[in-house]
């Protein structure tokens, strides 16, 4: 899977559209003109130093136009246009006309936009300006409700640039061409890349211009490409770092690598700095309200949006926050109210449709951001945007063929839309999958490993299905649809439209994606459980009417699955709690939607699901359904809260707090007893390699109390034959930390320890104890099972085997022994499934595989089936003997 890279085949693109490159020649002045003290302070970002210099010299051509940039970028837009107002010197006029024009672009202001630069373009200026104000204004009639108009003047604008081969332009003239080529991609797709090109000409022309790797930025960011997009962000902030536009920009990234669960994330937020140093810039303080509805703080985001609304009554993006806050809080007649408003400026923009729908669609209310998306197109049926919404959330509403028809339709307007080509990569390679219809389920699998793993992924799901029904009275109304994908970078691309997502399910409602275990390495992925995760999410889902709020449904999933696979608190919990960063109960959402730190997302798995087993084992599970009631009702996890369990959260967060520091408390206070307190997952430094394990034993005696110190000496020990003294160490490590759940736990090597000493009951039950917390240690399960069988545990080894199974079915080996235990407690039809999936695993010897098959139908009474696969071992060894008398016994009985 490969996402497309816009700028690979422009070279060619650019003759065939006919885009003229600028003559060689002297360029104009750069940006942005005026005083040079002046100029130099606003290209550095230094705008208390540019403003005095630009007053102090308010008379010189440029200053006003300069003073206005430096006001605007700060987001004083009053003061900005009241600079513009006094009369300007007749050389100066066209840039502050211009400059006036942006400002009431960026608050809103579109029909004072619109007059303004009509009034530029009829008064006869300076041809240098034309270009520019028929951009601008081509692009407001657009989304003022004028299309034909605005494309003719857009048209217009590359007629002119196209007919102009001697020209000289300046950068910013050069940006305008590129802004109309942008603007009409969805007409010929080639003018992207023309766009992008006119842009890396007008940076090249004037390197100190901000303006031209911001525009390509932008376009970059819609097309996907943000690796790209970063690098224009990145050299616009190394020249000034306090560049609002480039700073929100740089935040618009952070955000897509927080959605993909990025590694390497950080604390810092390039918004809060874009908002220090512009706090009334529109798209940034939409970007904060939406982050707020995400994290489910209403109320704030209410807050937030009506004072912006109040500052600019007219932008677009500000009106749309406020929007999608009502929209969220279900108040209808206020929401007509802003749609109103947004209508009368803004009739041919889709932004507000588009800004409901990806709220909608964030709060995974699929049939509501498709129903927005569609809207959307009705208002503007050439958006790339709204065809990329409404495509993508039908297929997360299973609706596949009209989700495809929608995004191939899209994909014809725009072919470097990332999303959109990945999306149909991916549905053009699900054509190869193989659908297995068992209602109310319907498994689309990899067509290799369709009949090794459906038996499996069938049982489990009905399983789950029963367990919800039993506790929750919850049934699915129609198919529940669940996509298996063998390559990680496919379950991505369908989660996320891109690569690189660090998870390995994800559930839509009725429709979940999820990896195959051939996707993951043995041992870090546990097929089973994620399935149970995904469907009780569907559960939550479904009781809800998708109105769960992230931390209590992925809570609820985790809680479920660790009711039927076990599971443990990890390390990097453990350090979470150390370190004071478990984040309160108000504030769970913010640890899933907006992560500060590597490994927070996996901490606030295990977080939510103990908060949600403190509250069922306090407060009953009917508290816990009454609080999907409350959720379905649409009141926040506050009102959810204190109407159920007749707290607040504060309350109910310092009952949790009490209850983790009773279970974990002493092991987390533990690990910062070495060289390792500082804040994330402890990792005690290596002895040096001439001392060996007595420097780790020394680290251990000097912290009793820290748990990884006393877990890796009793490893060291265990290692060296000292079995004595690891038991000693690792018996001390399981006190300190009796609920960890990592694969290296202490009970795995206290079982081995008694398995060396021959002391089989003692290894089987700590075995037994350490897999409850690790349920993917695939080779444990087999070693259980082994121990179950030499003691004639033939039950006990078909759990074992069949838990093996649950963490990876690929292997031969599990279900070969699974079958062999069956067999000797005489349940044939575990038998003749389990002989079928190790020859569906493509055994080393076929033949083999065929005659036991063969022999399990055989127990069972299927003759006809038996003797079928008997002759397929006879096609692959002819002279197979046992096969042969299988065939003569066979014969002998019919």
């Amino acid at each position: 899977m490969t996402i497309p890279n816009p700028r690979a085949p422009w070279a060619a693109a650019v003759l065939a559209l006919g885009l003229a490159l600028p003559s060689s020649g002297q360029p104009r002045a750069g940006w942005p003109g005026g005083p040079q003290r002046g100029a130099t302070a606003l290209r550095a970002g230094q705008y208390e130093d540019a403003e005095a210099a630009y007053r102090a010299d308010s008379d010189a051509p440029g200053a006003r136009a300069g003073l206005a940039e430096t006001l605007r970028l700060q987001g004083r837009y009053r003061e900005a246009l009241a600079s513009l107002e006094r009369g300007a010197d007749p050389t100066s006029a066209v840039d502050e006309l211009l400059a006036r024009a942006r400002i009431q672009m960026e608050i809103g202001d579109g029909a004072a936009a619109e007059d303004t630069l009509r009034a530029l373009l009829e008064s006869g200026s300076p041809g240098e300006a034309d270009l520019r104000a028929e951009t601008w204004l081509g692009l407001l009639e657009f989304r003022r409700g004028r299309p034909e108009a605005g494309l003719s003047r857009l048209d217009g604008v590359i007629d002119a640039y196209n007919a102009s081969p001697g020209r000289i332009y300046g950068a910013r003239e050069l940006s305008a061409v590129g802004q109309a080529a942008a603007a009409l991609g969805f007409q010929s797709p080639g003018l992207f890349q023309d766009a992008l090109r006119v842009f890396d000409e007008a940076a090249a022309l004037d390197p100190e211009d901000p303006e031209p790797r911001l525009l390509a930025a932008e376009l970059l960011l819609r097309k996907f490409n943000t690796a790209e997009a970063l690098e224009s962000i990145g050299a616009v902030l190394r020249k000034n770092p306090h560049h609002p536009r480039a700073l929100f920009l740089m935040a618009q990234v952070q955000d897509r690598q927080r959605g993909t669960l990025a590694p390497g994330l950080d604390g810092s937020d390039a918004l809060v700095e874009a908002l220090a140093v512009n706090p009334r810039f529109p798209p940034a303080r939409a970007l904060e309200i939406q982050r707020l509805l995400e994290r489910d703080r209403l109320d704030e985001a209410r807050s937030r949006a009506a004072a912006a609304a109040a500052e600019l009554p007219r932008s677009p993006e500000i009106l749309a926050a406020l929007g999608a806050v009502h929209f969220l809080a279900a108040e209808a007649e206020a929401l007509a109210g802003v749609e109103g408003r947004f209508r009368e400026q803004w009739a041919g923009d889709p932004g507000l449709d588009l800004a409901l729908g990806s709220a909608a669609e964030r709060q995974r209310r699929y049939r509501e951001a498709a129903a927005r998306a569609r809207a959307a197109l009705q208002r503007r049926p050439d958006s790339v945007a709204a065809g990329r919404l409404l495509g993508l959330n039908l297929l997360r509403l299973g609706e596949m063929q009209d989700g495809r028809r929608i995004l191939e339709a899209t994909f014809a307007r725009d072919p470097y839309d990332a999303l959109v080509k990945n999306t149909l990569d991916l549905l053009d390679e699900l054509d190869g999958f193989r659908t297995v219809s068992a209602p109310p389920f319907e498994f689309v699998l990899p067509a290799l490993e369709a009949e090794l793993l459906h038996p499996y992924l069938e049982e489990i799901s009905r399983e789950a299905l029963e367990s919800f029904r039993r506790r929750y009275g919850f049934a699915p109304q129609g198919t529940v649809r669940i996509e298996i994908y063998d390559r990680s970078a496919d379950f991505s691309v369908r989660t996320v439209g891109i690569t690189g997502i660090g998870a390995h399910g994800v559930c839509f409602g009725n429709v979940i994606a999820m990896e195959s275990p051939s996707a993951r390495e043995i041992g870090s992925y546990h097929w089973a459980s994620t399935l149970w995760h995904e469907l009780a999410h569907t559960v939550a889902m479904g009781l809800t009417d998708n109105r769960v709020p992230r931390w209590f449904t992925e809570g609820l999933s985790m809680l479920e699955e660790r009711r039927r696979f076990g599971d443990g608190a990890g390390l990097a919990f453990l350090a979470a709690l150390r370190d004071g960063r478990l984040l309160d109960v108000a504030h769970l959402n913010d640890g899933f939607v907006r992560p500060t730190w590597p490994g927070q997302v996996a901490v606030s798995y295990y977080h939510a699901s103990l908060v949600l087993e403190h509250i069922e084992r306090h407060h009953g599970f009917t508290a816990i359904r009454g609080m999907l009631d409350g959720y379905r009702l649409g009141l926040d996890s506050g009102e959810v809260i204190e109407d159920t369990l007749g707290m607040d959260a504060e309350a109910l967060n310092h009952s949790v707090n009490g209850m983790i520091e009773a279970r974990f408390g002493a092991a987390a206070r533990g690990l910062a007893e070495s060289a390792s307190g500082a804040a994330g997952e402890p990792h005690p430094p290596t002895p040096p390699r001439e001392r060996g394990a007595e420097a780790l034993l020394a680290a251990a005696a000097a912290a009793p109390d820290n748990f990884v110190l006393q877990l890796r000496a009793g490893i060291a020990l265990y290692e060296t034959g000292r079995d004595d003294e690891a038991l000693d160490h690792l018996e001390r490590a399981r006190q300190l930390a009796p609920e960890y759940g990592g694969a290296d736990g202490p009970l795995r090597y206290v079982s081995l320890l008694h398995e060396r000493a021959e002391r089989s009951g003692a290894a089987v039950s700590t075995l037994t104890e350490h897999l409850a917390r690790v349920p993917a240690a695939y080779d444990d399960w087999l070693r259980l099972a082994s121990m179950h069988t030499a003691n004639g545990n033939h039950d006990g080894a078909a759990a074992a085997l069949s838990s093996a199974i649950e963490a990876y079915p690929m292997l031969t080996e599990p279900h070969e022994q699974l079958a062999e235990a069956a067999a000797a407690r005489g349940y044939s039809e575990l038998e003749v499934r389990e002989r079928q999936t190790a020859l569906a695993t493509r055994p080393a010897d076929r033949a083999e595989a065929l005659y036991r098959l063969a022999r399990a139908h055989s127990r069972a009474g299927d003759r006809s089936a038996a003797r079928r696969r008997v002759l397929e071992a006879l096609e692959i060894a002819p002279t197979f003997d046992a096969a042969l008398r299988l065939l003569l016994e066979l014969r002998n009985e019919s």
